[in-house]
Parts: structure tokens; sequence; C-alpha cells
């Protein structure tokens, strides 16, 4: 296996951001290119490209947006680059994001910037605890980082309604999920709604599994949720646990869409490692 971008392995840090842009000017996009690949601190930053930056990587294997027809999920096309920023330190966090906007300044427009950060240490805030199903040690590799160090990244936003949480009562909110917001464990007799059925990768044929490393966000409007981050050497995992969620063959609902809605969703794909900084090697621009 080829190096991979270590900030997908990596443990989370207790606060993040995330970098939305889309393509504007194609002009200067292989020097931007070139020089984004060499600034790049791995451990700090993880780097995808989706969307129309896909036409310039014409020979990456496996980049299949799915199409699911569903009132609960826009099949817009995503973000054409998202950067994933890691740093405990939030000031930094703020000055590495500057410097990274003011590199692709021309050539790509910032659309959006999501603050994440640790809740509870590894809850939802909805709270409920997240990534309870994720590999561990060396079985996050396999799962997550394809043969050549590259990995297929599915980032997607979703918004809570936090007036229902707060209103529900605890039992609900449980069924929606199906574990226990005292020590989340795994309840008994579950409605077939309920998120740990409707997600469960044994489900599948071959298991459909994910490396996830989602963070809670939220703005300055007090809107806030689960920015939905997850790795694979494929799409094909995200993609069969997501039209079970939408409920595309037995119309069953998951029940998160009860208090929760997707805001926006891309596909990225993350280049390799190389001499410390991105392998643009599959990179075609004419």
């Amino acid at each position: 296996m080829k190096k991979y971008q270590t900030g997908i392995i990596e443990e989370n840090t207790s606060s993040e951001m995330f970098l939305l842009f889309n393509l504007a000017d194609t002009t200067k996009l292989l020097d931007v290119l070139t020089t984004l690949s060499k600034v790049v601190d791995e451990s700090h930053a993880v780097v995808g490209f989706g969307n129309k930056m896909m036409t310039y990587f014409p020979k990456v294997d496996k980049y299949e947006q799915h199409q699911f027809n569903s009132p609960l999920m826009s099949d817009e096309a995503g973000f054409d680059l998202a950067i994933w920023l890691k740093n405990d330190d939030k000031g930094k966090l703020f000055h590495h994001a500057l410097k990274l906007r003011n590199l692709l300044d021309g050539t790509f427009a910032l659309q959006k910037t999501v603050a994440s950060y640790a809740y509870r240490k590894n809850f939802d805030l909805s709270d409920f605890e997240d990534g309870i199903e994720n590999p561990q040690g060396d079985d996050m590799l396999p799962v997550a980082i394809a043969d050549d160090g590259s990995s297929f990244w599915v980032l997607q936003q979703w918004q809570h309604d936090f007036a229902w949480l707060e209103r529900a009562p605890q039992a609900t909110k449980e069924a929606c999920i199906g574990r226990s917001m005292d020590d989340s464990h795994q309840l008994d007799d579950l409605p077939e709604s309920a998120h740990v059925k409707k997600s469960a990768k044994e489900n599948f044929t071959p298991e459909a599994e994910l490396l996830r490393k989602s963070m809670p966000w939220s703005d300055d409007q007090l809107n806030g949720g689960l920015m939905f981050s997850a790795f694979g050497h494929s799409f094909r995992a995200f993609n069969l646990q997501m039209a079970s969620m939408l409920g595309i063959d037995d119309n069953i609902h998951d029940g998160v869409f009860k208090f929760s809605k997707i805001l926006n969703t891309s596909y990225l794909w993350c280049p390799p490692s190389v001499d410390g900084g991105l392998d643009l090697s599959l990179l075609e621009i004419k």
C-alpha cells in the first residue's frame, strides 16, 4: 500500500474546520494545486477533490457519485474541493484556514466554512455516542485506504432539530437510534427504522464498513448538527448504507430523519501522499 494522508487515520482533534470550495478559474489551476500539494501538513489537513475537479483526474477508479432520487437527500453535486483542518488550538486553526484560503483565492472560491469540535469527547449534539461501530487499530487501514494510498471520502452536513430533541421523551429518541442514551448499549425489540438496523454493516454482503470521523458543528445562529465524515476504499459502503437509511427498497426511513436533515453531500477523492505532500500524478491538465 502506498502512503496515504495520515490525518484520515489519526484521531480527531478537539477543534476542527472544514473549508469547502468550488472551482472558479482554471487559468492557474496546475500551479495552485502544485503549491497546495507541497504545503499540506498531513497531520493537520486532509484534502479531497470532488464534483468538477474529478474531470482533471480521469483515471481515478471507483469514483461514482450515486443518485438516490429521494426527497430526503438532494442529488445536487457537492463541492469541488474540501479541506479538513485539525488542530486543538483554535487560533492555529484560524491562521491555517486563512493561509489556505489566500493560497487558493482566484482559482477556488470559498463557499462555506464549517466549524466543528468535540462534544463529550465522542458524542453527537443529539447526546448519542458516535462512531461506536468503527474499525480499530490495524483494521482501519483496509477499510479507509485503497491499495494505491487514496481514499474515498463522503462529507455530509446534517442539521438537527433541537426543539424536537428537547421535547421528545428519551425513549422516543432512543427508538430513533436504537441505543441507550445512558450507556450506549444497543436496545432490544427495535423498530425497523432504528438507525442501528438501517445502517448495520452486516446487513450487506460483503459487509459495508466505513471509517467514521464525524464531528459536531454549530454556527453563530445556533444551528448545529453532525458533520458526517466517512472514509472507505470506495463509495460502495456509503451508498449501500445511505440507500437503506433513505428507505429506497423498503420505504422505511431511518429514525435519524425524525430529528435531522441533510444540508449537503460531497463525494470526494483523497489522493495518496508522496514526499510529505499530495500525490498528483493522476492529475491531467491540458
